[in-house]
C-alpha cells in the first residue's frame, strides 16, 4: 500500500534549531520593516543584506544574516503574507528534515546552503548590480524544500488545498520553478541565480552526504554512482 502522508497544522514537536531559525528571521524581518520608513538608512538592511560593499567592508557575517532577513518596507499585507508563508514551512518542512537527520546536520546543512548561495549571488552582482541589497528567507526555505523532498519516500503525497493529494516532489518542484520563471521574467537575476543555485546544492548536498536518492529514476544511475564514490573516499580517510 503506498506510503501517504498529510501535513495538519504542523509538527507535534517543534525542534530547538528550528524554533531559533522561526524566531530570528521572524524578529529582524519585522524589526527591519517597522523601522525602514522612518530611517533614512536602514541599518538592519545595510549590515545584514548581502551586498559587495558589505563584504569588501569586511562584512563577512552577510554571508549568513542575509537568509534571516525578508525584505519589506513597512508592516503590509505582502509582506505579512510572504514572511507567515516561508515561516510555516521552514517550521513544517524543517523539523521534518532535522526529525530524519539531526539538529547538527541540519544546522549545517542549513549554514553551507546559505553561505553557498551567497557566493553564488555575490558574483551575479559582479555583472552589473554593484549597489545591490539582497535578503530573503526564501533562499534557506529552497534548500529545506529539497531536502524533504529527497528524504521523503517518493510515494509520498501532500493535500493541496487539503482537498487535492499531489505527490510531494511534484509541489515542490513546482513551487520552485514557479519562483524562478517569475525572478526571471522581470529580470531580476541575483534572485534567479541564489534561488537556483540553492536548490542544486541542497539536491547534491542530499545525494552526497544524506545519501538518498531522488524520486525522479532517471537521475538515479547517476546519484549511485555519486554515492557509491563517496563511499569509497570516506573509507580510504578513515583507513589513514
Amino acid at each position: 500500500m503506498p506510503y501517504q502522508k498529510s501535513y495538519k497544522l504542523g509538527p507535534t514537536k517543534t525542534p530547538f534549531i528550528i524554533k531559533l531559525i522561526v524566531i530570528l528571521t521572524l524578529t529582524i524581518s519585522v524589526i527591519s520593516a517597522i523601522l525602514s520608513p522612518f530611517l533614512k538608512t536602514n541599518f538592519f538592511q545595510y549590515f545584514l543584506s548581502l551586498s559587495l560593499p558589505g563584504i569588501k567592508s569586511y562584512f563577512f557575517w552577510q554571508l549568513i544574516t542575509y537568509s534571516f532577513l525578508q525584505p519589506g518596507y513597512g508592516i503590509d499585507f505582502s509582506f505579512i503574507i510572504s514572511l507567515l508563508f516561508n515561516l510555516y514551512l521552514i517550521w513544517v518542512m524543517g523539523s521534518s528534515v532535522v526529525e530524519k537527520t539531526s539538529q547538527k546536520h541540519f544546522f549545517i546543512f542549513y549554514l553551507l546552503s546559505s553561505i553557498f548561495s551567497a557566493l553564488i549571488i555575490l558574483l551575479t552582482m559582479l555583472i552589473g548590480y554593484q549597489n545591490y541589497l539582497f535578503s530573503s528567507s526564501t533562499i534557506p526555505l529552497y534548500a529545506i524544500l529539497i531536502a524533504w523532498m529527497m528524504l521523503m519516500p517518493s510515494d509520498t503525497k501532500i493535500f493541496l488545498f487539503f482537498a487535492l493529494p499531489i505527490k510531494h516532489y511534484f509541489l515542490v518542484l513546482g513551487l520552485i520553478c514557479l519562483s524562478l520563471l517569475s525572478t526571471l521574467s522581470s529580470l531580476d537575476l541575483v534572485a534567479f541565480f541564489g534561488y537556483l543555485s540553492v536548490s542544486i546544492f541542497a539536491y547534491f548536498y542530499s545525494v552526497v552526504i544524506f545519501q538518498r536518492y531522488s524520486p525522479f529514476h532517471a537521475l538515479n544511475r547517476m546519484e549511485r554512482s555519486l554515492i557509491f564514490t563517496t563511499r569509497i573516499i570516506i573509507n580510504k580517510f578513515r583507513k589513514k
